[in-house]
């Protein structure tokens, strides 16, 4: 799988830095990021176990994760080549078969906050008194095929879900690419948290609700749950961003990690097919359309 992916990755023959003139083949670059995201440890016990010396192991991990941000950062980003009309009405098919009682919800919005040590300047910036910690907040789209097809971050801890998608600017991408085959509006679904727009659902609020209304928000929230299991997913496959001792905004590219950390947990869902893609019953693409 790991010649695999360099070749669907693009890597270069070799990764080099400029500074120091160190180098890597592309296979053993990619395969440090991949020790450096997997498991939180210390630089010299890695140097210890692979014998890879703490600074070219620290500069390549890095360089790696640059050039697979700079060269894929538009597949998170929505990527209307793959996501066109007739896929994304395939998705609300895969959601209305699941129970969505409508067909014209393709996605689901949601979230998430990655915890991390406290800075030395500047700690309110990034604490979230709801939580209680210091954080940096993202928010994703997930496809029913297990797939994250947009994500915007980071952004302080301290901002509420509705102004992330304010700022994120998605609601232009929604307008211009969220619509069927015929012409009808399609539709992302988040939480409580987002209100109603033009490509906006969320449950129904309020402290007394209608059968119907209730029986909506019940099948909704069974189609809504895997959204949750993609930042598990994440945070399970690449536990060194779990670590939060390890996350020093002033000292380690935090944001870069958890985004490439990401595009390898499409890439996984993708090689692998694992709980999204099967309870939803959608395969996901291969590398090579991905």
């Amino acid at each position: 799988e790991i010649h695999q992916l360099v070749i669907a990755l693009d890597l270069p023959l070799y990764i080099r830095c400029e500074a120091t003139r160190i180098f890597e083949d592309r296979e053993t670059a990619l395969c440090m990021l991949l020790r450096r995201l997997t498991y939180p440890s210390r630089l010299v016990d890695i140097e210890m176990q692979f014998g890879w010396e703490r600074t070219r192991f620290s500069r390549i991990t890095h360089i790696t994760a640059l050039f697979l941000w700079t060269r894929w950062k538009h597949l998170l980003r929505f990527n209307p080549q793959r996501l066109s009309r007739e896929k994304l009405a395939h998705f609300g098919r895969v959601f209305s078969e699941k129970g969505a009682p409508l067909d014209v919800v393709v996605g689901i919005i949601d979230g998430t906050l990655q915890k991390n040590a406290r800075p030395v300047r500047n700690q309110r910036i990034v604490f979230n008194g709801w939580k209680h910690m210091h954080c940096l907040k993202y928010h994703a789209v997930l496809s029913p095929d297990g797939l994250v097809i947009h994500v915007y971050g980071p952004v302080n801890g301290r901002r509420h879900d509705e102004t992330v998608f304010k700022q994120s600017g998605l609601s232009d991408l929604l307008d211009k690419h969220f619509w069927s085959p015929d012409g009808q509006p399609l539709y992302l679904y988040g939480d409580l948290g987002y209100s109603v727009g033009p490509h906006i659902l969320c449950p129904y609020k309020g402290p007394v609700l209608t059968f119907e209304q209730k029986k909506f928000n019940y099948r909704m929230s069974r189609v809504r749950e895997p959204v949750e299991w993609i930042f598990k997913e994440v945070n399970q496959q690449f536990e060194f961003l779990d670590f939060s001792r390890s996350q020093k905004i002033l000292l380690t590219p935090c944001a870069l990690f958890y985004m490439v950390a990401l595009l390898m947990c499409n890439a996984h869902t993708i090689l692998h097919v694992p709980q999204i893609p099967q309870y939803f019953s959608c395969q996901p693409p291969s590398l090579e359309e991905y």
